[in-house]
């Protein structure tokens, strides 16, 4: 995806050309399955999708979840870690088959109003009158979003807890970090595996710029970062392609596959 959020026309062709000939191709996201798709909804892929960091697997065709790890016991030990935080979020869980992104009203920041804005559409978004009900439903993930100095305090108290992984990273696209949650048993990496047994594949290359994309760059046989990755993922890397601004993924397969 682009600075401009996009995947452009070039990338699209090219991933559809290579899938149409038989390339064994996903993506794996700490977005939702909503907000991903509509990123991705122009190109065709043949695997089930890696959605929130590794806590849901989908089906890209029938846009349906295929698996979904929520929290169990640890969820007590986070409600305890989040008692007395005023950091803005929200709570991903589900109600029957229903997604929804629960928000505790009044607590908002610049950086989560921005985010509210730009899914002013979502319908998964309910605004709850009190800390309780955030953690109604089956949850699976939590989002936080604030400046490093407001989010760090909150990262400390939860990154010990048994069970969770953590994601602590700047927003690529404005000044805020985002805390994600999610169950110990997902990551990117593990989905991964699950996929690739699903598809019998015996090599898996993997592209990425960001932290959450450290854990499968463990994990892959071939493993690149983009130029405009953090560096602390190009340390890992098998080699640097193209930036995500001049298609690097897209023609990096183009030539290799």
């Amino acid at each position: 995806m682009r600075d401009d959020k996009i995947i452009s026309n070039e990338s699209v062709a090219i991933l559809n050309r290579l899938l149409a000939q038989g390339i064994f191709l996903t993506y794996a996201t700490a977005r939702s399955f909503s907000s991903a798709s509509k990123i991705t909804r122009n190109i065709s892929f043949n695997l089930p999708v890696i959605i929130r960091n590794g806590t849901i697997l989908a089906d890209p065709r029938s846009r349906r979840e295929i698996e979904i790890s929520v929290f169990g016991e640890e969820l007590q030990h986070i409600r305890q870690a989040l008692a007395d935080t005023t950091v803005p979020g929200f709570a991903t869980a589900y109600f029957g088959s229903n997604e929804i992104k629960l928000c505790l009203a009044g607590r908002t920041n610049e950086g989560f109003q921005d985010y509210l804005q730009n899914h002013s559409t979502d319908r998964r978004i309910h605004m709850v009158d009190t800390e309780d009900k955030l953690f109604e439903g089956k949850t699976c993930y939590f989002t936080f979003i604030a400046p490093k100095n407001e989010l760090q305090p909150l990262y400390e108290r939860v990154k010990h807890i048994e069970g969770i992984n953590c994601v602590f990273q700047q927003d690529k696209y404005r000044p805020e970090y985002w805390l994600e949650l999610c169950p110990g048993n997902a990551t990117k990496a593990s989905a991964i595996q699950k996929v690739k047994q699903l598809c019998g594949c015996q090599k898996v290359i993997v592209f990425g710029d960001s932290a959450n994309d450290i854990s499968m760059f463990h994990m892959a046989d071939e493993a690149y970062a983009t130029k405009n990755a953090i560096d602390d993922l190009k340390k890992i890397a098998t080699g640097i392609i193209e930036s995500n601004n001049t298609d690097g993924v897209a023609k990096w397969l183009e030539v290799h596959t």
